[in-house]
């Protein structure tokens, strides 16, 4: 079997379908996490457009599933600066996402298996914010955006022209000036620069705090779970030490309170 001859309903070939799927969307589509560590979010209508141009009309190409009985939904209050205020968490256990392809003139169903959380002040609205974090993150394990998740593209950079340099004028040489040793400063005058340490994970990982970006200086527990899923899930980190930190403690957080759920790919 010859791999380009697996297509999608819309005639794709898997190196179309990786190309398409991460392909930089328009500019307006990026947009800051609200109060995110320097996250980036991505439009939800634009990935639905993306994957009808890629598999064809939802339900038809591709599509979704969930038993209702796996949405939780609970209230909490939080406080604000101003006083408190209620919030409705809706978490979604098990979402199934679902694509077709062709292969030797028969479709072929692939599913994929994720979860996803969302919070607000209006519970439908709670729901449905969960719905799509599920989707986002059932298609970010087939590449969709997989240059944001790598850290490769963000709100900052795309639509933004890189900076030209000017040609420097002409400068008359400089003569070079008489080698000098330079007087020995004492040790007791050097000063010592302590590297900020991320703050580790207590026996509640909801009580981590956030060492870096926006967040920096709150508690993990207090942020919204969209958020502490995103540090869990997709965040880069590049072997920086803080980031893996808060990464592990959002890990564990998530693993308490969405029941074990975590996303992972399957295929038909």
């Amino acid at each position: 079997m010859d791999i380009n001859d697996i297509k999608t309903l819309t005639g794709l070939t898997l190196a179309e379908v990786a190309a398409k799927l991460d392909e930089e969307l328009p500019a307006d589509a990026y947009k800051a996490v609200p109060c995110g560590a320097d996250l980036t979010d991505i439009d939800p209508n634009h990935m639905r457009r993306v994957l009808n141009e890629v598999f064809g009309l939802c339900g038809y190409g591709w599509g979704y599933s969930f038993n209702p009985d796996d949405m939780e939904v609970r209230t909490e209050t939080r406080k604000t600066q101003s006083g408190s205020r209620e919030v409705v968490m809706a978490n979604l256990k098990h979402l199934r996402f679902w694509y077709r392809i062709n292969l030797a003139a028969e479709a072929i169903t692939c599913e994929v298996d994720a979860s996803g959380g969302s919070d607000n002040s209006n519970a439908a609205y709670a729901m449905k914010g969960a719905i799509t974090n599920a989707i986002g993150n059932a298609v970010s394990n087939i590449g969709f955006q997989e240059s944001v998740y790598l850290g490769k593209r963000s709100h900052r950079t795309v639509g933004k022209k890189p900076a030209t340099k000017s040609a420097a004028p002409a400068q008359k040489p400089v003569p070079a000036p008489k080698a000098s040793v330079p007087a020995r400063q004492p040790e007791d005058e050097i000063e010592e620069i302590e590297p900020e340490v991320a703050s580790p994970v207590d026996s509640d990982p909801a009580d981590f705090t956030i060492s870096l970006g926006q967040r920096k200086g709150q508690r993990l527990g207090d942020q919204p779970f969209s958020v502490i899923e995103w540090y869990a899930t997709q965040m880069a980190t590049s072997g920086d030490a803080g980031k893996e930190a808060l990464k592990r403690a959002a890990a564990e957080y998530v693993s308490l309170h969405a029941n074990g759920s975590t996303p992972r790919p399957t295929a038909a």
